[in-house]
């Protein structure tokens, strides 16, 4: 009987994990497309140099966040799911996570306003960028508590609120409000205008479905154990996301110092296009965490080591194939993007080898968190941002912009292969079985096959029939090597979102 209730436990969790992982795809279906229109109409009518410019202000805020959430992000993923039978620990662990970031996002937020000039001297060094700057200083703290939001609702395994607020209300207010106003001639100032607006009104539609659906929500006096408690787990993670944040984005800040907005823009473009391989790893990882929080408190290692496989085998064969495509037609897809993009094919290329890398190891950065290793994953991070920085400088001053890629796709691939390793040393847990030949040869097959097609076509033709055509391919040679029992239900459980 014990057995059939841990199987039981491990079929539930992996269908919550699925299931989330349905609803994030299908969200971020709906994400990718909003997002793709809003950047095509500011590459094309902005151009390489303002487009920069806009991007600089992302990449740059994306830091802000990291110090303006203080780890309430993960924090509430680590304890909303532990005090699920304590109603008052959860309004407490609410009130420091809204509480911390509020103060925190609001004194950043007036520092960046205060502080615009010099940081653009530092940086891209334009007095339209000083005024893009201050403008979008005002955002700040409504982004930031949008994300506690986000947080909170996959907390408590609520993903159909999570992709509403974070997949479809915000890029939806994003090509609204920033893509119309370049359409109507507003430029990068009417963008960064729009920025506010989808801003504030996304944090409205966050906060009201917060206020409606969340039943613990509600503020609550720490003790001072409690404080200790939280902040024992929030601040190491702060460190963390720096570090993160260091080995994925610090190059984009080094590029706007050594070169030109036109440079960023190149850069970025190639940047998105690889972040789309993230895609299946980010939809499971948006239930994995508390799921794999609770089952590691309560001691069932087994079912965490069954769903870890599962989860990683899934991930990386859902993103193999994109990958491949992503390397054969690099500079078509480029093209998509306007005049001057192509010029990033070398450096779309090296992102995509990492970002394999990263979907090849799975979500082993959230287990090692989950399992109590935060300090460890700190260590982690921290780490492999410094490096990153220190390769970042090295090459870019050496070889140029291309030494960027080259740096910080290396740091992500060895970052990824250490966290495996970390796992199954301080855990004993590990993904991997001979099974992964699978994908591996179906991959092979289709990449052959897709290369074969630039032989004949080229254009926007190329990218539509050799993709389609390469995935078909991928899709028979995984059928025909056979797929599992495991991984058909596993497929099944994250499309049936599509049914609802």
């Amino acid at each position: 009987m014990e057995k059939d209730g841990a199987g039981s436990e491990k079929e539930s969790s992996l269908g919550s994990i699925s299931e989330g992982a349905g609803l994030f795809v299908l969200g971020k279906g709906a994400s990718n497309t909003l997002g793709l229109g809003t950047t095509v109409i500011l590459t094309r009518i902005l151009g390489t140099r303002l487009y920069g410019f806009y991007t600089y202000i992302n990449v740059l805020f994306s830091l802000v966040y990291v110090l303006a959430r203080l780890g309430g992000d993960k924090s509430l993923l680590r304890f909303i799911p532990e005090y699920e039978e304590q109603p008052r620990k959860r309004k407490v662990v609410v009130t420091l996570a809204y509480g911390t970031s509020l103060l925190a996002s609001v004194a950043i937020g007036g520092a960046v306003f205060l502080f615009a000039p010099t940081i653009s001297s530092f940086t891209l060094d334009d007095v339209l960028f000083t005024e893009i700057l201050r403008i979008t200083a005002v955002v700040i703290p409504f982004n930031t508590l949008s994300m506690i939001s986000y947080s909170l609702f996959k907390s408590i395994e609520r993903m159909d609120y999570n992709v509403i607020t974070s997949s479809i209300v915000k890029p939806f207010l994003r090509l609204v409000f920033v893509g119309g106003a370049v359409v109507l001639g507003y430029s990068v100032v009417g963008a960064a205008a729009g920025l506010i607006v989808s801003g504030v009104l996304g944090f409205l539609v966050a906060f009201t479905l917060l206020v409606k659906r969340v039943e613990f929500l509600g503020i609550a006096s720490p003790s001072r154990s409690e404080t200790k408690e939280y902040y024992n787990f929030s601040l190491p993670l702060t460190f963390n996301q720096l570090g993160s944040f260091a080995y994925n984005r610090t190059d984009i800040l080094m590029i706007g110092f050594f070169f030109t907005g036109s440079a960023v823009g190149v850069y970025n473009a190639a940047f998105l296009i690889s972040r789309i391989l993230s895609l299946p790893l980010s939809a499971f990882n948006q239930l994995f965490p508390p799921i794999a929080s609770r089952l590691y408190q309560n001691g069932n290692n087994d079912d965490l080591e069954a769903i870890y496989t599962a989860v990683t085998k899934m991930i990386f064969m859902i993103s193999l194939f994109p990958a491949i495509a992503v390397l054969i037609y690099a500079p078509e897809i480029l093209q998509v993007f306007g005049e001057g993009f192509s010029q990033g094919q070398y450096i779309l290329m090296l992102f995509v080898i990492g970002q394999l890398t990263n979907a090849l190891v799975g979500p082993s950065g959230y287990l090692l968190m989950m399992s109590d290793h935060q300090y460890l994953t700190m260590f982690n991070q921290l780490g492999s941002g410094i490096l990153n920085i220190l390769l970042n400088y090295i090459l870019i001053t050496n070889i140029g912009v291309i030494g960027a890629a080259v740096a910080t796709a290396s740091v992500l691939a060895a970052i990824n292969v250490l966290r495996a390793w970390q796992v199954w040393y301080f855990e004993g847990l590990s993904p991997y079985d001979w099974s992964y030949i699978k994908p591996i040869t179906a991959g092979a097959v289709s990449g052959l096959i897709m290369l074969s097609f630039t032989l004949v076509f080229d254009g926007y033709l190329l990218l539509v029939s050799g993709m389609t055509i390469g995935g078909l391919s991928f899709i028979l040679v995984i059928y025909a090597l056979g797929v599992s029992e495991d991984e058909t239900d596993l497929i099944k459980k994250v499309f049936s979102v599509f049914h609802l």
